[in-house]
């Protein structure tokens, strides 16, 4: 008895200790990557069409006004500037074209970083397409709640909406809080929703801010071509989700615990690949933080998830992955 005691209060230190070095850390961006490393990986995709036989690409970035803290979920900065990392700054734009969304903009802007990429027409969209946007787009990416009626949830009409847009074999890629609705997956529309998109997540979603290691567990899929087994990094999980698994591809997880007061560890879904209709669905849970998407390893699995829901060689991006990136 006396040696479980000392095993626990051993057990119950170092979660303490964990604990607060997390939350302290939750606020601190990771150290940069370094560039050698990415620059391994990303040799190893296969070699591209040259730009002139790439296919062009229509794109929706759909966002909402910012709704969290200094860094955090600022969708209109993103939207603004990975408008210009994949579809560059016009002629005309006075403005430094900067592609990172933390801190300051590299001192020295190269052509490279405000080029885009080569055949890519990108356009803007405030809380949800419009109906001529989901005529045209090729892919839609959503970086912000999917407000659609009160309280930020699901609309049947725009579930009809996506639904159709999925059906005729368009592409969807959700980032984060888009994939978070507060509609109740015990509803019909609710069901709907998980249904299209492969998992959900709704009112039981538990979070966390830290540290966070991420695991690849679909090596072969040709998204995560290369990428290490392990990836650390310091964002916010979301878990448990709400979904058929079985009918997904989980690219990569977390370790989170099963429930709340529980001590059982379980591997939970971070990205995700499936298919709705003809349309291909692209879910990533990452993304809090602005530093997550400066960072290579996030920008290899979010920019290879978003080529491949449109249908496109999931390397089309690789060129935009170290444009403006945290490295060293």
């Amino acid at each position: 008895m006396k040696t479980r005691g000392l095993v626990l209060v051993l057990v119950t230190t170092l979660i303490a200790g964990s604990v607060s070095r997390a939350f302290g850390a939750a606020r601190q961006p990771p150290q940069p990557r370094r560039r050698v490393e990415i620059e391994t990986v990303l040799a190893k995709a296969p070699k591209q069409p040259v730009d002139e036989k790439l296919c062009r690409l229509n794109v929706v970035l759909v966002a909402d006004k910012k709704d969290h803290g200094p860094g955090e979920h600022d969708y209109p900065c993103w939207q603004k500037r990975w408008k210009v990392l994949l579809g560059g700054q016009k002629d005309g734009e006075s403005s430094p074209a900067q592609v990172n969304l933390y801190g300051p903009a590299p001192a020295e802007t190269s052509k490279e970083t405000a080029a885009g990429a080569p055949n890519v027409h990108v356009e803007t969209a405030w809380q949800w397409p419009e109906q001529q946007q989901f005529k045209a787009a090729d892919l839609i990416v959503f970086f912000c709640y999917r407000s659609g009626g009160p309280r930020r949830t699901w609309s049947d009409e725009r579930v009809k909406e996506l639904e159709a847009y999925l059906s005729r074999g368009g592409g969807l890629v959700l980032i984060h809080s888009a994939t978070y609705t507060l509609r109740d997956m015990s509803q019909p529309a609710g069901q709907k929703v998980a249904a299209l998109t492969g998992l959900a997540f709704d009112k039981s979603i538990m979070v966390r801010h830290g540290p966070m290691e991420l695991k690849i567990t679909a090596a072969d899929h040709p998204i995560c071509l290369g990428l290490p087994k392990t990836i650390h990094f310091v964002d916010e999980p979301y878990w448990p989700p709400v979904g058929d698994l079985s009918k997904v591809r989980v690219l990569a997880t977390s370790d989170e615990i099963a429930a709340k007061g529980s001590d059982r560890i379980e591997p939970q879904p971070m990205f995700w690949t499936c298919q709705a209709g003809k349309g291909r669905v692209y879910g990533c849970v990452m993304g809090h933080f602005n530093w997550t998407f400066d960072d290579p390893y996030f920008r290899i699995l979010l920019l290879r998830g978003m080529a491949w829901a449109a249908g496109d060689s999931p390397y089309r991006f690789d060129r935009l992955v170290l444009r403006g990136a945290a490295c060293r």
